[in-house]
């Protein structure tokens, strides 16, 4: 397995083919959308008085490496919404695009008096440490934070959030990750509160954040 790398010494990504690319664009876009279906018929078969008043079957607790500096602890954010999205730096072009595209709606946002963080969770510990974490977010918003932390933190976060993440090798040795690429709206008690759709335009999104700000909820 590669060592660590510095940001000084990350190499550049390998891209995918274009059929690569569309097949798992198609597979991963499939994968969100059954999601929030798996998480609705695992609440229906809740007897009534254990069903949770949020999807809380998705999501828990973190604490995780900050691309700021320190550490991010999701008890800290408790009556606090805010945004998770899952990558690694080393992603050719969704996860950046998803970054820019991102990071540009926050700042929309806060031009219309909201107040919202997002948390990028890399899926590729053994590479994107916490300097290399703090190098890659420099390009984006300083309204999303960069997480990073041991191979087991990030397992165990990606299976509080339902996330998918499939290792793919390249030739030479290298690897590449195909991933969700939904962003998650997380409500004021750290409950799932549904996606937030980037693909629909900015003018739906912003109102799913003014009302996940509002009440937390996405209905």
């Amino acid at each position: 397995m590669a060592t660590e790398p510095g940001p000084e010494t990350r190499s550049e990504p390998h891209p995918l083919t274009p059929a690569s690319r569309r097949g798992s664009t198609l597979i991963l876009m499939a994968f969100a959308l059954a999601l929030v279906g798996i998480v609705a018929a695992t609440i229906a078969y809740l007897p009534r008085r254990d069903r949770p008043s949020t999807l809380s079957v998705v999501g828990g607790p973190f604490r995780l490496e900050s691309s700021k500096g320190g550490t991010v602890d999701s008890q800290a954010l408790k009556g606090k919404p805010f945004l998770v999205f899952f990558g690694f730096t080393q992603c050719p072009n969704v996860c950046p695009t998803t970054l820019a595209d991102l990071g540009t709606l926050l700042d929309e946002f806060a031009a219309e008096g909201g107040d919202l963080q997002a948390y990028y969770i890399t899926l590729d510990p053994e590479r994107d440490t916490q300097g290399v974490m703090r190098e890659y977010m420099a390009s984006f918003t300083d309204r999303i934070t960069g997480l990073t932390g041991t191979p087991q933190q990030i397992e165990g976060v990606t299976r509080d959030y339902r996330a998918f993440v499939k290792r793919v090798p390249l030739p030479g040795g290298d690897y590449t990750l195909e991933h969700t690429l939904m962003v998650y709206m997380m409500d004021r008690n750290g409950g799932f509160a549904g996606p937030l759709d980037l693909n629909a335009g900015h003018a739906l999104a912003l109102k799913q954040l003014h009302k996940l700000v509002a009440d937390g909820r996405n209905t």
